[in-house]
């Protein structure tokens, strides 16, 4: 699990999503931590500059020993990304980005969700409603929608071939999703399982929630 600094509130969702974890390595990006500690989780390394991260926080997190990987504030990556390759470098199966959007910066938002082309680790990214991942083809992915979901799908490098879609209301039978169009967008579930798959491209797949 990697934390940055965007606001996050431990929902009932989030709770059980961690819940469902199995000892998870947890690493902070700089005032991430703090957002580590609300979950109940204290982080195993805190990366980044430090230029947003409460005092006392750090100095408790000091004093229990957590280490910290310091960088120089004029640095070409930001603490989110830095986290990123610390947590690829330690070879996990997969990653659970949070604190990586919903914050007042679109910038910051947007860098956060083109972090998922960074690494070839599966990795997802999460908040209070939405959850992102991506698909790279070819790839099939299912899983179990909750009630009232919206799903999307938009390509994120470039055009994507070959989308097929199952359970959802309007699907997509082996169809090219182009970059820039909103042919994907705002889809419904219909079914006990859902599942997209492509045969090429980058498809980011999100999932947007209703209820907390």
């Amino acid at each position: 699990m990697v934390f940055a600094g965007a606001p996050l509130e431990p929902t009932q969702r989030l709770r059980a999503r961690i819940a469902a974890l199995n000892q998870p390595r947890v690493i902070a990006a700089d005032s991430g931590a703090a957002t580590a500690l609300a979950f109940g989780l204290r982080p195993d390394v805190v990366v980044g500059d430090f230029d947003s991260l409460n005092a006392t926080v750090r100095e408790t997190l000091q004093m229990q020993g957590v280490p910290f990987e310091r960088y120089p504030v004029a640095k070409d990556a930001t603490d989110g990304q830095l986290a990123l390759h610390y947590a690829v470098q330690q070879q996990p199966t997969d990653i659970l980005l949070m604190g990586y959007l919903n914050g007042a910066r679109l910038d910051m938002t947007l860098s956060g969700v083109l972090l998922l082309v960074d690494t070839a680790v599966p990795t997802v990214l999460v908040d209070e409603r939405n959850e992102a991942l991506l698909l790279r083809g070819p790839r099939r992915h299912t899983w179990a929608p909750e009630p009232q979901e919206l799903v999307s799908l938009l390509p994120l490098t470039g055009d994507c071939a070959g989308v097929r879609t199952e359970g959802l209301r309007f699907p997509l039978h082996g169809e090219g999703l182009i970059l820039g169009d909103t042919r994907g967008v705002s889809n419904e579930p219909r079914a006990a399982h859902v599942s997209v798959a492509l045969e090429q491209g980058a498809l980011l797949l999100c999932r947007h929630f209703a209820r907390l």
